[in-house]
């Protein structure tokens, strides 16, 4: 059966490209694959101890994910998912793939970068279907220049915490604080952070993380200002698209023009087109920089950390030498 779902609706912070914009000619563009792996309960402060990770000295020379494990995801992933490592409710994902290839291209033009997503369905994804909506979502998160610790490193898992909704380390008092509301705590617990965001991050005693140790709203503001967040793009596949950026928590709203996403007969094709200008929580983008880069994909109505998810990866324009190249059009 033949899904169509068009996400162009109202929007946030001038980022997403407007309905007119002409779509690139994909047959034009170079294609690479990534592999996203079921992660389990493998948040940063995990990666960062030596005793449970073989590569967090690495890590902390600035060694990247990627360098180690872009060859041996799916190998991870199988491990994860089955319980080996990292997942210790390894029953309420049995039979969930422990990884999904994903094709990745890349374009911009005068006014707006595209990067369009396909990927296969795998068959049997359980685990909690706790987004009754959206069977589908696809995520992006896209850093500027390695402003973010661990974002050149590890991508999108510098916003991945131990003591997140869903995490083994999560705090059950979390709906009490009194910034609940505005740190999407209400009502699951904490979502994504940075570390920048905190004033401590606790990386070796439990519980780990740091999602109560919180700055000022002025330190908040100063971190936006400097370009301290990760821009996160969102295809939802039966609500509309959302946009925005990760620094304290999650904050995202809704997008015009940003996604667009079909799935025939389980092959699924999401395009995102973003506005190369940038604004309050959004990088701009422009040639001769560097992009730290992560994506999920949650499938089978899953949410939080039952998702997979890529290693960090670096995407620039007419950059041959990027794991992503965005080519011009």
């Amino acid at each position: 059966m033949k899904t169509t779902i068009a996400m162009l609706v109202a929007g946030v912070l001038g980022t997403a490209a407007g309905a007119a914009a002409a779509a690139p000619d994909w047959n034009k563009v170079p294609r690479k694959t990534f592999t996203l792996f079921y992660p389990g309960t493998g948040s940063m402060e995990w990666t960062l101890i030596g005793t449970e990770h073989g590569g967090a000295r690495a890590m902390r020379k600035g060694e990247t994910c990627a360098s180690c494990h872009n060859d041996e995801a799916a190998d991870m992933g199988k491990k994860i998912v089955s319980g080996q490592k990292i997942e210790p409710d390894a029953a309420s994902v049995k039979g969930k793939a422990g990884s999904i290839p994903v094709t990745v291209q890349a374009a911009y033009d005068a006014s707006n970068v595209y990067l369009r997503f396909q990927w296969k369905q795998p068959g049997g994804a359980p685990g909690p279907k706790n987004d009754p909506k959206n069977a589908v979502k696809l995520a992006v998160m896209l850093e500027d220049g390695g402003k973010v610790e661990h974002a050149r490193i590890g991508g999108c898992w510098a916003s991945c915490h131990h003591d997140l909704r869903s995490m083994p380390d999560a705090d059950p008092n979390a709906s009490k604080h009194a910034r609940a509301k505005a740190l999407e705590i209400l009502p699951n617990g904490p979502t994504k952070y940075l570390a920048e965001s905190r004033t401590a991050i606790e990386g070796r005693n439990k519980p780990l993380g740091g999602w109560d140790k919180l700055k000022s709203e002025a330190d908040f503001a100063a971190l936006l200002k400097e370009g301290k967040f990760l821009e996160m793009w969102q295809f939802r596949s039966a609500e509309p698209p959302r946009s925005g950026y990760v620094l304290d928590a999650r904050h995202l709203k809704a997008a015009p023009g940003l996604a667009e996403g079909r799935n025939e007969s389980g092959n699924w094709t999401v395009t995102f087109t973003r506005k190369l200008a940038g604004g309050s929580g959004a990088h701009t983008i422009a040639a001769g920089k560097s992009y730290y880069v992560g994506f999920a994909i949650h499938d089978e109505h899953v949410e939080a950390r039952y998702h997979h998810v890529s290693l960090g990866y670096r995407l620039a324009l007419d950059d041959a030498k990027a794991d992503i190249n965005a080519v011009k059009q």
